[in-house]
């Protein structure tokens, strides 16, 4: 009986004739022993019955004892001979198959003649082996069409990087290098052997490197990345290990996704560089910053002669006036003319070196948090950021490594143990200062540091170079501390020049500023009979903070979709000690709101409900007094959800608009806008709720110097005065 022909999954056919299969002996012999011995049985019992011996039983018995056991001996050697040794041959022949190679047609082949009871398996195993080498051919085939569209991309990718101009480098977190180009290998092959694994820090200075990378972190962690400027990349200037070549380069950070349904930022696994060999054009700045130093401070000595010899003639009476009066109008001529040349090649050299040197925009609070960084928590000094933030254009790098060191130097010359470091806008300038309490530095040493090198900055800068780089300079004073009998404090201040393209934060619509609220309720409150209402106003801890919502009421549905909040302590906005995120509302946010504050549905999907948000909100303003503008508006939402997130917000609140009717009357602006530029506050990142929290908290703190000059000095007074403004303007709308 012949078997059917087999195809494989690819549709090959297997051969169209095979072999008979063998016949089956172990069923056979098991049939012949099931009919045979019932069979012997039968005709052994007629026969000894018929001769009435009662021997003849015994015999019986014995004859079908051996009967039997010679049939189970029988069939057990068929059943070893013919399944259990063929089984184990099978196996191992189909071993061979799965790991031997394909003919390109079929699979090897097992003879099913040779298997006799097991044809069936051994047949079932041929099958396997044709689908096995279809298997391979696919993969195979797929494999070499992959490789193939692999090495076309490598090639483009090759000739892509070939041709550039600038060195490309990828590198993972360990600053393994993955990928380079022929340009990258030129650059750092003098300061070493170039290869895929090696640390990218045995060839480049580490410091730039790493500083870049932590700027890219915390811009990534914060999600400032979205809407930054230059998203995920960053600009740095480095050098090689060895310090022949200098480098401008760009970092780009590859991002990895967070899981699907997950609120975390996207990580970092890894960035590209681009660099490119800055050498002979940081070399040429340097030649000229020599060349222009030794012009503009040689320009000093002569000066001063002139004006000693100018002087000397006066004090000389022998010259008759004529001459003396000739002699005078040259020299003094002379002598303004070189004061001339020196404020113009002074300020030419000012902006060569400015301009050549690589620099960009930066957000204080991302600069200080740096230098905060740098300092690190082993430090035998603390610093504290303060103020409200700004924008600055300088050079990151440089700058961290200045102020880390500037702090350093005054530590060991005061032996202060805390410090303050904030950012204040001027008309050209924006100063950025080191404050502490302890006495100012002399302005002798302060200039003797301007010849300091600093270790860790490239090519050997001074902090005198530096702040050159930067149009700036630097100087020690002493100044009052917060409040009108603030104690004596001493700071170090350095102007930086403003950003000029700040990222602005999000705009308002126009006529964007709520409405005033007036719940009498909530902002009509008891007096803090305690040692609290008595303690003045310039002592007290606040809270300083701020809502976004869906809209403008919350008892028709209305959410919180942002709440932000920043701390007040001795008179200084910790800028540092802040409370800000995002609140799913479990509604969509109408398109008519999102003008007003740039919050999205997709911005808040995965973002924690307010149930969640407010426990945790209490516990950063526990123990403080509250402080919001219009501040009822604020409240209302969070009283609404004090049941469904099981806490009470109790404390005293003080409202800046309020404030402002009681020292301004009730004419005028009482927006927070029109407050700070009454006060001429700066304001940075508004209609955020981070942003304004800050600009409140800066109000207020102006608000305290006033409300002092109107004899309100504690809590109380004010409490006291806002409730008055309150009962006028619930008796103005009763008529």
């Amino acid at each position: 009986m012949s078997a059917p022909a087999t195809t494989g999954s690819a549709g090959t056919a297997a051969p169209a004739t095979t072999p008979s299969e063998p016949r089956r002996i172990i069923p056979l012999a098991f049939r012949a022993a099931g009919v045979g011995l019932p069979l012997l049985s039968v005709g052994a019992a007629v026969g000894f019955s018929a001769n009435g011996d009662p021997a003849a039983f015994v015999t019986y018995a014995v004859t079908m004892t051996a009967a039997v056991t010679a049939a189970v001996w029988g069939l057990w050697g068929l059943v070893d001979r013919r399944l259990l040794r063929a089984s184990e041959t099978l196996s191992r022949e189909a071993g061979l198959i799965a790991h031997g190679a394909s003919d390109g047609k079929t699979g090897a082949r097992i003879p099913l003649a040779r298997y006799g009871d097991l044809a069936p398996v051994a047949k079932a195993v041929n099958e396997l082996s044709d689908k096995l080498a279809a298997a391979r051919r696919d993969t195979a085939r797929t494999v070499a069409e992959s490789t193939a569209k692999a090495e076309e991309q490598k090639t483009r990718l090759a000739a892509v990087l070939r041709d550039l101009h600038e060195g490309v480098l990828v590198c993972n977190l360990k600053h393994q290098i993955l990928l380079y180009n022929q340009t990258a290998l030129d650059i750092l092959h003098l300061a070493g052997d170039l290869g895929l694994g090696r640390s990218l820090l045995h060839f480049v200075v580490a410091e730039p490197v790493t500083h870049t990378l932590e700027r890219l972190t915390l811009r990534v962690r914060e999600g400032r990345h979205v809407n930054h400027e230059h998203g995920t990349t960053a600009q740095f200037v480095g050098a090689t290990t060895d310090g022949r070549i200098l480098l401008a380069g760009r970092m780009s950070a590859i991002l990895q996704d967070p899981p699907e349904g997950s609120d975390e930022p996207p990580t970092i696994t890894g960035y590209v560089i681009t660099l490119s060999d800055a050498t002979s054009e940081l070399a040429a700045l340097g030649q000229r910053d020599a060349l222009l130093r030794e012009a503009t401070e040689g320009f000093c000595a002569p000066i001063a002669n002139l004006r000693a010899v100018l002087e000397t003639l006066e004090d000389t009476p022998e010259l008759g006036p004529d001459e003396r009066a000739a002699f005078q109008a040259a020299l003094m001529d002379s002598s303004n003319t070189l004061s001339e040349r020196l404020a113009r090649v002074t300020n030419e050299y000012r902006s060569v070196v400015t301009g050549s040197w690589p620099m960009s925009d930066i957000h204080s609070t991302n600069l200080i948090n740096l230098i905060r960084h740098r300092v690190g928590p082993d430090a035998q000094y603390g610093v504290t950021l303060t103020g409200l933030p700004q924008w600055v254009h300088g050079d990151s790098y440089s700058l961290v490594i200045l102020f880390g060191y500037l702090i350093e130097y005054v530590y060991a010359l005061t032996g202060v143990p805390a410090y303050d470091l904030s950012v204040e806008a001027g008309d050209s300038w924006v100063y950025l200062d080191i404050t502490w309490r302890g006495p100012s530095v002399p302005s002798g040493i302060v200039d003797s540091w301007l010849d300091h090198p600093l270790p860790d900055a490239l090519g050997g800068l001074t902090v005198g170079d530096v702040l050159q780089h930067h149009k700036s300079t630097m100087w020690s004073e002493p100044v009052k501390g917060p409040g009108s009998e603030g104690e004596l404090l001493s700071r170090l201040r350095v102007p930086l020049p403003p950003a000029l393209k700040p990222p602005s934060a999000h705009t308002a619509a126009r006529g964007g500023a709520r409405p005033e609220f007036f719940d009498f309720n909530l902002l009509h409150q008891p007096l803090a009979t305690s040692e609290l209402g008595r303690t003045p106003l310039d002592q007290l801890h606040y809270v300083v903070f701020d809502t976004e919502t869906t809209g403008l009421s919350p008892s028709t549905g209305d959410e919180i979709v942002q709440i932000a909040a920043v701390r007040v302590v001795g008179g200084r906005i910790l800028t540092g000690e802040t409370f800000n995120t995002l609140v799913n509302p479990k509604r969509t946010i109408p398109p008519e709101s999102i003008p007003f504050h740039g919050i999205t549905d997709a911005m808040v999907a995965d973002k924690p409900t307010i149930d969640k948000v407010l426990p945790q909100f209490r516990g950063f303003v526990s123990g403080a007094v509250l402080i919001a503008h219009n501040a009822a508006f604020d409240l209302k939402f969070l009283k609404m959800k004090e049941k469904a997130s099981g806490v009470r917000f109790d404390s005293p609140v003080l409202d800046t608009m309020l404030l402002s009717r009681m020292l301004l009357g009730e004419g005028g602006d009482h927006t927070l806008d029109g407050i700070a530029e009454r006060l001429g506050i700066e304001v940075v990142d508004r209609h955020t709720a981070l942003g304004d929290s800050l600009v409140t908290a800066a109000v207020f703190l102006r608000m305290v110097e006033m409300l002092k000059e109107r004899d309100v000095r504690t809590l109380d007074d004010a409490i006291r005065g806002a409730n008055m403004i309150v009962e006028l303007a619930a008796r103005e709308r009763a008529f």
